[in-house]
């Protein structure tokens, strides 16, 4: 019996530690999260906090459009009332003869009910309500345009951050593949010293050299972690989260053809900043604020005008004491004019004529940057698209050279520096290589940006 218990009771240890052993093995585990271009669009289009803050103001402007078109409506009001007299006295003094005579009287308490309902309708404003509906309108319609302009620019950075990530990648794969070329070599270079046919002296050379490589794997490697981290954020997500991304839809190797058919799109600068100028949303939201305050100067000037008014109700009184009772229906106009309200129209004007001239440079600004933009993409892609020829040709140059220098020193024509530099000069063209090819990329995408054709697809419109 002794024994069973024994036994139980260490089943039930063994149980319970398996139970812990699996609880520490899920806790620790992580599990990596594949996103693609595609994904990380889509995130960046509903969470990027730029894009919620112009959602949300587009409800306020809605509101207040919709109160302005309730100006058109009419406006009714009724009232309910009682009222009840309580006298004061309840004697009354008379003179009989010139001596008073003081006698109590009954109090008398008047109930009196009344109610009325009133509709009233502003018939003519000069235009002070199609003015303020139309800069409320125009309004609107710049805080909608402004939501596309968020999300625009936020696709836009999610974009670059994706191409960063992706580029940091392929340094990683650069430098780990120097690194396993290193430690070849140095056990290539203490075989031969050991055969005696090289000094101890380029042993250690190889191992200094190898110490760099280590230092520029953990260098790409953080790299590579930080722009993760920087793409996390602006998605909104987690920055430690753990994730891998995909090539998917990135391609990085381009054509002499497709070159050229994508320069030919772009080849006379001012017909591409008419395009821009045409495209952009940011300028056509800023255009929409200046006729806004045109609207709503407009409507202020108004406000000087009289204004034109009819109006119907019914009235009825009861007065319960003597069971008085009238009830009537009455209907008229009326002619509005303030003649002085403490210059508050006055201002009023002066307010809205600043933010006229305060948004008509705005416009112009944005004209600028529009312009600015348009310039500087030109500048990137062309410099983007020499670079890609020009490091096309420095890889092959540096491929060759290594090989050959690998050779040579297979036969002994060449010492270690020779070989440890010519394969140093090969991995920096492949990381040249590389960055010419995502800004050439990157450069594709700033251009459609700065003519306002970068749809969330990354395809033009």
């Amino acid at each position: 019996m002794k024994t069973f218990r024994l036994f139980v009771l260490f089943a039930c240890c063994l149980i319970v530690s398996n139970a812990v052993y699996g609880q520490q093995q899920v806790a620790g585990s992580t599990t990596t999260r594949i996103l693609t271009l595609e994904d990380c669009l889509k995130i960046a289009a509903g969470e990027n906090l730029d894009v919620q803050s112009a959602l949300a103001r587009v409800n306020g402007a809605a509101a207040d459009l919709k109160t302005a078109q309730g100006q058109y409506l009419p406006t009714a009001s009724g009232s309910l009332g009682y009222g009840r007299s309580i006298p004061l006295s309840n004697t009354q003094t008379a003179f009989v003869g010139g001596i008073p005579i003081t006698q109590e009287i009954d109090a008398v308490r008047l109930n009196v009910f009344n109610a009325s309902v009133d509709i009233g309708y502003n018939a003519f404003d000069f235009f002070q309500r199609e003015n303020t509906i139309s800069q409320r309108t125009h309004t609107f319609e710049a805080v909608n345009q402004n939501v596309a302009i968020a999300r625009q620019r936020a696709l836009f950075n999610v974009r670059n951050q994706y191409l960063a990530v992706l580029r940091a990648k392929q340094v990683v794969n650069v430098r780990r593949e120097d690194l396993e070329v290193g430690r070849k070599q140095l056990e290539r270079i203490k075989a031969q010293q050991q055969a005696g046919v090289v000094a101890i002296a380029a042993v250690f050379a190889q191992e200094a050299d190898l110490g760099t490589r280590e230092l520029n794997f953990a260098q790409a490697e953080n790299d590579l972690e930080t722009a993760k981290g920087t793409l996390l954020t602006t998605l909104g997500m987690n920055p430690g989260l753990a994730i891998d991304i995909s090539e998917t839809g990135i391609k990085t190797e381009v054509s002499q053809e497709e070159l050229a058919l994508f320069r030919t799109q772009y080849t006379s600068q001012k017909v591409v900043m008419d395009q821009a100028f045409a495209k952009r949303i940011d300028r056509s939201a800023a255009n929409e604020t200046v006729l806004a305050s045109e609207a709503g100067l407009a409507a202020a000037k108004a406000s000087y005008l009289p204004t034109v008014g009819i109006g119907a109700g019914w009235s009825w009184q009861n007065f319960q004491i003597s069971g008085f009772e009238n009830s009537r229906p009455f209907i008229g106009g009326r002619i509005s004019f303030n003649i002085f309200d403490g210059f508050q129209r006055d201002q009023s004007v002066q307010n809205v004529q600043v933010q006229l001239t305060q948004n008509q440079i705005q416009l112009r600004q944005t004209e600028q940057r529009i312009a600015a933009d348009v310039q500087n993409a030109f500048i990137q892609l062309n410099a983007s698209e020499k670079n890609l020829d020009i490091t096309a040709r420095a890889l092959k140059a540096a491929q060759q050279n290594f090989e050959a220098a690998e050779e040579r020193f297979k036969v002994g024509a060449a010492n270690i520096l020779d070989l440890t530099t010519a394969n140093a000069n090969l991995a920096t063209a492949k990381i040249n290589r590389i960055n010419a090819q995502y800004n050439y990329l990157g450069a594709q995408y700033q251009m459609k940006f700065a003519l306002g054709i970068l749809d969330e697809q990354g395809s033009t419109k």
